[in-house]
């Protein structure tokens, strides 16, 4: 076993010895900031997102779903600042940056939505880039997928090869779609969606996570696996494993996925292993090696437990957040669920890059 470096003091670690392909490393961070609870009782908040204000990044956004209510947009000191499409009960949600919309760039939030029926789809809102004041587009606008029926994770892509703007959606029956995002200049409404591709992964599957600049994709079979797929329409079903259920201690269900950006084409692909309560980090290219496990502990703000979504930045944001942050929904919270944020340099310890250059814009 290789002797393990020193520590910075405000974090434990700790090297779990069961053979060369279990041994599980682990750092234990605290939550430095617990969003405002979710106004939901029960299993109720899922999925954040983080948006980077263009111009000050102590403004910049967590936006939260509460999937038996609406959207959340929170403040970085965890203030419940905005809520919008209550009813429409959110499921996934991600930003997608600098879209060309109506003669002008605009931020935009994606969700999935609702249940099979009327109002389920994919649900667009716009960011105002001066406040982070969400708006709906359209009236009552909402994307079909799945010929109608219900989607579960989502997630947005834009392509490194000629720009063209991508969500994916799955469903729970192992089904993935992709869909691109037209501007329709002039029409209403002036956003259209084109399905491009579908495949099926297997089984249920919820977490997935598109890299912007490898045009990769990354979903997670929940009891089984998390696969890499390629990201443009032309892709196909092609795959390989990057981790399996029972694999350096990732314990279904396989949850959130993330992407930590560095330079070079270097960073990290998280998952949330929500059997555990833990977050599972892998190198973010070449065979996606795994690198450490993220247990955070209690603190002057409790534990995280039964997660689902999570969210990474590497942007400088608040003075709280110096060198970005981690977000994680909290499944089991003291009252009603609600998300928690972490420091990057201390989850990162001396085993983690810590490399604020790279811009999600």
């Amino acid at each position: 076993m290789p002797r393990l470096p020193v520590v910075l003091a405000s974090i434990a670690l700790s090297l779990t010895a069961a053979g060369p392909a279990t041994d599980v490393i682990t750092v234990t961070p605290t939550a430095k900031v617990a969003t405002a609870p979710v106004p939901s009782a029960g299993d109720a908040a899922d999925d954040p997102a983080i948006w980077i204000h263009p111009n000050d990044p102590a403004k910049s956004l967590v936006l939260g779903t509460d999937k038996k209510g609406g959207l959340h947009a929170y403040s970085l000191d965890g203030h419940d600042r905005q809520l919008v499409s209550p009813g429409l009960r959110p499921n996934n949600v991600d930003v997608l940056y600098g879209f060309q919309l109506a003669g002008r760039r605009v931020d935009l939030a994606l969700a999935s939505v609702g249940k099979a029926g009327k109002s389920s789809g994919v649900k667009v809102w716009t960011i105002d880039q001066a406040d982070g004041t969400l708006a709906e587009i359209g009236d009552g606008l909402t994307f079909k997928a799945f010929d109608g029926g219900a989607p579960y994770g989502l997630c947005t892509y834009r392509s490194p090869r000629n720009g063209a703007t991508y969500f994916f959606v799955t469903d729970r029956n192992g089904a993935v779609e992709q869909y691109r995002l037209d501007p329709r200049d002039g029409n209403t409404p002036a956003l259209g969606a084109t399905r491009v591709r579908a495949f099926r992964v297997g089984s249920q599957a919820e977490g997935i996570v598109a890299d912007r600049e490898r045009a990769r994709l990354y979903v997670g079979e929940e009891n089984v696996a998390i696969w890499e797929y390629g990201a443009e329409p032309g892709d196909g079903s092609d795959r390989r494993a990057v981790a399996r259920v029972g694999e350096h201690g990732l314990t279904a269900d396989i949850e959130g996925l993330a992407i930590y950006y560095a330079p070079a084409g270097k960073g990290y692909l998280l998952a949330s292993s929500q059997g555990s309560n833990t977050i599972n980090v892998y190198d973010r290219g070449g065979d996606h090696a795994y690198i450490l496990t993220i247990d955070p502990k209690a603190g002057t703000i409790d534990d995280i437990a039964g997660s689902d979504g999570l969210d990474v930045t590497n942007e400088r944001t608040s003075p709280l957040f110096p060198s970005g942050f981690l977000v994680i929904q909290d499944g089991k919270n003291e009252g009603t669920q609600n998300f928690k944020l972490f420091t990057w340099e201390e989850i990162a310890s001396n085993r983690l890059l810590v490399d604020t250059t790279s811009s999600a814009r």
